[in-house]
């Protein structure tokens, strides 16, 4: 809720400041609530020169290979291909060199989401009033407050220009263009439920609707222990009506990609990714991406590991949102005119780092480097880059803006633990609390603290 995030940052900056830290930057320093734009950044940026290296930073992701057999197989051999040009991506884009990724196995797509997602799971549970149901539930009976929260994060003319021309000029409101964009939404859900396999059964047949929903796979990843990366072949249907992006519903209506919570993966902090091979080797050609047929079936798995694998992964372990006004070397760029195939192509026009991109980069450098000296036992040097990353995290990231910084604040906290130092590490806990009060991380550690406390 924007009036509870409003509250956070009041109470971030209020205790990070007696703390000692600033918080987003020196150009966000007295930003209110309201996540900023791309274009908010763009002037701090102008006489950047790229000078990260991320390249210290080694990090091993476990895969899994999760395949629906009604579509192409994500072979061993295509995963190879597709990951080992994530890798080549991720050292051109974002000069991380020292990725390595390892393949689990593979197992159906009803397994993974039948053993990570059963009856009655609670986050399903949270997500059913939410969700659009062929035939059952549309999206104009979500709460319209929601809608209207989440369409509010970006000016009214940005969301006039996914509108046919013709029907932009009444749309005077958000509140009538959320009605008119979840009858779009609607209408696009009944037409891909009228979608037909090679054997003639309905793309979302009834028994097939759960494993091909993005609300299910949010929640598988949530409850997942498998990967860091799972990598599949599914199609999955964007049916999150509270959050009705309007870039997926004038498109396909369908997720290629998503960087998501993981509660119990540590490997990128509590998040992993899963990327979708299907729109890159259907023969539905609704959803085919334009340009895909006049490719060779490597530079396919070429598209698929930037454009798809890397991009994702540029989410979960930078913290880089989506991007509308960056240059055309950006990774991260989802313009609505660009498809994975012609964004490839961008990028390869344009070889190297996008300099707009480097303040989340060079942020998140600092985390890495105090990973790297909380495994040497360097807890000093940890606690100083942890609060370098804290100041220069810009505020417009993808996730949790205010969740993440009580993530890094606890990492402070486990750092001073470390030393001995009780006094500041309960300190940095009532600052992660105050604006995260459920985070279990920084409950559990409080409540040990209170059992048995260090010596200062």
């Amino acid at each position: 809720m924007i009036l509870r995030q409003e509250r956070g940052l009041a109470w971030l900056f209020s205790g990070l400041a007696a703390l000692g830290v600033g918080v987003g930057g020196s150009s966000y320093a007295q930003t209110p609530a309201v996540t900023p734009t791309a274009s908010d950044e763009a002037p701090l940026l102008a006489s950047r020169r790229i000078t990260t290296d991320t390249s210290t930073a080694a990090l091993t992701l476990e895969v899994l290979l999760v395949n629906d057999p009604d579509f192409p197989e994500v072979t061993q051999k295509a995963a190879e291909a597709i990951l080992t040009q994530a890798r080549a991506t991720l050292a051109d884009k974002l000069s991380f060199t020292t990725i390595t990724f390892k393949v689990k196995g593979s197992e159906s797509a009803a397994t993974f989401l039948g053993r990570n997602v059963p009856a009655g799971d609670a986050c399903l549970a949270e997500y059913e009033p939410l969700r659009v149901r062929p035939g059952q539930h549309q999206a104009k009976n979500v709460d319209p407050k929601l809608v209207r929260r989440f369409l509010g994060r970006w000016e009214l003319g940005a969301l006039r220009s996914f509108f046919p021309e013709t029907e932009r000029e009444a749309l005077t409101s958000y509140e009538v263009l959320a009605d008119k964009l979840l009858q779009e939404f609607d209408r696009k859900v009944e037409a891909i439920a009228a979608f037909k396999l090679k054997d003639g059964t309905s793309l979302l047949a009834p028994e097939k609707l759960d494993q091909r929903s993005y609300v299910n796979w949010i929640c598988a990843l949530r409850n997942q222990d498998d990967a860091d990366l799972i990598l599949t072949n599914a199609f999955i249907l964007y049916d999150l009506a509270s959050e009705p992006f309007p870039h997926s519903i004038f498109a396909k209506c369908k997720v290629g990609g998503a960087s998501l919570v993981s509660q119990k993966r540590r490997a990128i902090y509590r998040r992993a990714v899963f990327a979708s091979t299907f729109s890159m080797v259907t023969d539905l050609p609704f959803f085919q991406e334009e340009g895909v047929g006049a490719l060779s079936a490597d530079e396919r798995l070429a598209v698929i590991g930037t454009f798809i694998v890397a991009h994702e992964l540029g989410h979960a372990l930078f913290k880089l949102p989506d991007f509308y006004d960056h240059p055309p070397e950006c990774l991260m760029t989802t313009k609505f005119e660009t498809g994975y195939v012609s964004g490839y192509r961008d990028l390869l026009s344009h070889p190297g780092p996008c300099p707009k991109c480097q303040p989340w980069i060079e942020a998140k450098r600092s985390v890495f480097v105090a990973e790297e000296a909380r495994r040497e036992q360097r807890y000093d040097a940890a606690i100083e880059n942890l609060r370098l990353a804290i100041k220069r995290t810009p505020k417009h990231i993808d996730g949790n803006y205010v969740r993440y910084i009580a993530d890094l604040s606890v990492q402070v906290a486990e750092n001073y633990l470390a030393l001995g130092k009780s006094k500041e590490a309960q300190q940095w806990l009532g600052a992660a609390l105050r604006i995260a009060p459920d985070h279990q991380e920084a409950l559990s550690m409080q409540k040990q603290l209170q059992v048995s406390p260090l010596a200062p």
